[in-house]
C-alpha cells in the first residue's frame, strides 16, 4: 500500500549531453564511450604482428597499468568477454641504427565490436634489447599506451574536486513519537522504519534533550462497508514541543488492512513522507549550531 496525497505544511514557514564516464569516479565526461553493461572493464587482446609470448606479455602489463590508474581491466584472448576490448597490431616498425619506431594501431571495441575509440602509437625501443625479448622495452610500450588510454577514458581534472553539500540535519539527535492510535502493529513497525530511515540520514538518537522529535498520528475512519480512509500525520516538533511542520498522508484502504502486520507498508509510509520532513529540518534548522 502507499498513501498517496502527500502535503507539507511547513506551520512557521508559510504565512497561512553529456554522457556517462564509464570508468571514472565523476558524473559525466565529455568521453563518447556507452556506461558500462554487466561485466564492467576493459579486455586487453595481446596485439598481433609480434611475437605471442611478447604479444601475451604487454598486453597484461597494459591491464596491470589500467588497473594501477582505477581502470577495471584484464588481459584476454578475445573479444566480448568484457564491456570493452582493447585490440591492437604493429603494422610498422622502422630500424634507425640502434633505434626502432614501433608503430601500433589500437582500437577500444565495445561489446558488439563496434570501434567507439582509435590510438596511433609511435613507441622508440632500442633495436637490439627489444629484438631479444627485453622485459624493459616491452613494459615501456605497454606503459605508454596504458598511459595514454587513461587519459583518454578519466582525464584529469584541471578544477578543484567538488565536495556535495553537507545535509544540514547530519548529526542532529533525534527522537521518534510512536502513534499509539496506529492499529495493528503500526505503532512499533512506524517507530522502526523510522529510525531505520533516520540513521541512514545521518540523525543520531537522542541520549538526552533531543534536537528534533518526529511524532505521528493515524487516524481512520470507515468509508463504506468494505474501505476505510487512512490519514497519517508527521509533525516536526522542536525540543520545546514547538510544532515547525507536518507531513500529511491520505489514502483509502480495504476493510482491516492495517489490522495486522504493517511490514512493507509501514517503510512506504515513511519512503513518502521522508523528503517532506526534510525539507521543513533543512528549513528550521540553525545554520550556526
Amino acid at each position: 500500500m502507499s498513501l498517496l496525497g502527500s502535503a507539507v505544511i511547513p506551520a512557521l514557514l508559510t504565512a497561512c549531453g553529456s554522457v556517462p564516464q564509464p570508468f571514472r569516479r565523476v558524473s559525466y565526461s565529455a568521453n563518447p564511450l556507452l556506461a558500462n553493461p554487466s561485466g564492467a572493464g576493459i579486455g586487453v587482446v595481446p596485439p598481433v604482428g609480434i611475437d605471442r609470448d611478447t604479444a601475451v606479455y604487454i598486453a597484461a602489463r597494459i591491464a596491470e597499468d589500467l588497473r594501477q590508474r582505477e581502470i577495471p581491466a584484464e588481459a584476454v584472448d578475445r573479444t566480448g568477454i568484457l564491456s570493452f576490448t582493447l585490440e591492437g597490431n604493429l603494422w610498422d616498425s622502422s630500424e634507425d641504427g640502434s633505434a626502432t619506431v614501433l608503430t601500433f594501431n589500437w582500437r577500444l571495441l565495445n561489446r558488439l565490436g563496434q570501434i567507439v575509440e582509435r590510438l596511433d602509437q609511435d613507441v622508440y625501443v632500442e633495436t637490439s634489447p627489444w629484438a631479444n625479448g627485453s622485459i624493459i622495452e616491452q613494459d615501456h610500450v605497454a606503459d605508454d599506451i596504458a598511459i595514454r588510454l587513461a587519459v583518454l577514458l578519466a582525464p584529469p581534472i584541471d578544477a578543484k574536486t567538488i565536495e556535495a553539500p553537507v545535509a544540514p540535519w547530519l548529526g542532529l539527535t533525534a527522537t521518534i513519537q510512536k502513534p499509539d492510535s496506529a492499529p495493528g502493529d503500526g505503532a512499533q513497525s512506524l517507530g522502526n522504519a523510522m529510525a531505520t530511515r533516520l540513521a541512514r540520514e545521518g540523525f543520531k538518537p537522542a541520549t538526552g534533550t533531543p534536537d528534533v522529535i518526529f511524532a505521528a498520528t493515524v487516524s481512520v475512519i470507515q468509508y463504506d462497508a468494505g474501505q476505510d480512509d487512512v490519514a497519517i500525520v508527521w509533525q516536526i516538533l522542536n525540543a520545546d514541543g514547538q510544532n515547525l511542520g507536518e507531513v500529511r498522508l491520505d489514502n483509502r484502504i480495504p476493510r482491516g488492512e492495517l489490522d495486522g502486520p504493517w511490514g512493507m507498508i509501514a517503510e512506504a509510509i515513511v519512503d513518502g513522507a521522508l523528503p517532506g520532513l526534510l525539507e521543513i529540518i533543512a528549513k528550521t534548522t540553525d545554520p550556526r549550531r
